[in-house]
C-alpha cells in the first residue's frame, strides 16, 4: 500500500491568514500564532497522541468546548480548523523526516537596539500549556534530570509567575534570545524520549481499530 503524502505545509499567506485570525477575530481568550506553534510542538512529540477533540478547543479559550473557534461564519470557521490541522501535520511530518526531526518554530522577534532577537516567550507558553494538559503522561520525563534540563528554557521563558532568580536569567533581550536558542534541540531531545512510547500508543491504536 503507497504512503499517504506528507501534508503540504502553509505558505506564507496562509500562516499570515491563520495569524490575523487569531489576532482579530475577536476572540478574546484564543492563542496567538506564536503560542499555538508552541503548543502543538509539544502535542507533537509527546509520549502519546491526543485526538483533536481533546486539544483544538484550549486554541480558542480553556473554557470552550467545541473545535471549531466560536465565531458566526462557519465557512471561516472550517477554514482556520483546517489551517491548524495542516500546521500540526506539517510539524509531525519534519519530526518524522527519515532524514531526520527537525523543527521550524514559528516564534516572535524583536529588535534590539537595531539588532533582530528571537523571543520564545509566547511559544514557551504555548508549549507549556500542552505539558500541563497532558501531565501525567508526561510525568515521568518531569522526574528525571535529563527532563528537567530539556525543559529548563522553556520553563524559564514560558513560567507566568517568575521568581526573583527566573526573572534576573530572562531580563535581558539577549538572555532570551540565549534561552530561545537552546529549544530547538530540547524540544528534538524530547521528541526521542518518547519515540518509543508514541510507537506503543500507535500500535494499540492501529490494534482497537477506528474510534466512532
Amino acid at each position: 500500500m503507497p504512503r499517504p503524502a506528507p501534508p503540504s505545509p502553509l505558505s506564507d499567506a496562509e500562516v499570515d491568514e491563520l495569524d490575523q485570525f487569531l489576532l482579530y477575530a475577536g476572540i478574546e481568550e484564543s492563542m496567538t500564532l506564536d503560542m499555538l506553534d508552541g503548543y502543538l510542538h509539544a502535542l507533537a512529540i509527546g509520549p502519546e497522541r491526543i485526538p483533536p477533540r481533546r486539544w483544538m478547543p484550549r486554541i480558542w479559550g480553556e473554557d470552550h468546548a467545541d473545535m471549531a473557534p466560536p465565531v458566526r461564519d462557519a465557512a471561516k470557521a472550517r477554514r482556520v480548523v483546517g489551517l491548524v490541522t495542516r500546521l500540526y501535520d506539517s510539524i509531525c511530518a519534519r519530526l518524522q523526516n527519515p532524514r531526520g526531526a527537525v523543527i521550524e518554530p514559528l516564534w516572535s522577534s524583536f529588535e534590539d537596539a537595531g539588532v533582530e532577537r528571537d523571543d520564545a516567550r509566547i511559544w514557551a507558553c504555548g508549549f507549556l500549556e500542552a505539558v500541563e494538559m497532558c501531565g501525567e503522561a508526561w510525568q515521568p520525563l518531569l522526574d528525571t534530570r535529563e527532563g528537567q534540563e530539556w525543559l529548563r528554557p522553556l520553563h524559564l521563558l514560558g513560567d507566568e509567575d517568575p521568581g526573583p532568580r527566573e526573572r534576573a536569567l530572562t531580563a535581558t533581550p539577549a538572555a532570551r534570545e540565549q534561552l530561545t536558542h537552546e529549544i530547538a534541540q530540547a524540544v528534538l531531545s524530547m521528541h526521542a524520549y518518547w519515540a518509543a512510547s508514541r510507537e506503543a500508543a500507535d500500535e494499540g491504536d492501529e490494534a482497537d481499530g477506528p474510534s466512532s
